[in-house]
């Protein structure tokens, strides 16, 4: 997942194979990155996390 600059404010999810995380993105549970594209947040078009994850947002 990768965060904003305050570090509150997520971005973007990632797979683990993404070749652009940016440089705030940090490793997180599969719970917590369905959870966070359930929510809303972005998924990364390069990597399609919401496809890997096999659920639709």
């Amino acid at each position: 997942m990768e965060r904003g600059l305050d570090r509150n404010n997520i971005v973007s999810v990632h797979t683990v194979e993404c070749w652009d995380p940016g440089k705030r993105a940090r490793p997180v549970t599969r719970a917590q990155a369905i959870e966070a594209l359930r929510h809303q947040v972005p998924a990364c078009s390069k990597c399609q996390p919401d496809t890997a994850l096999g659920i639709e947002v």
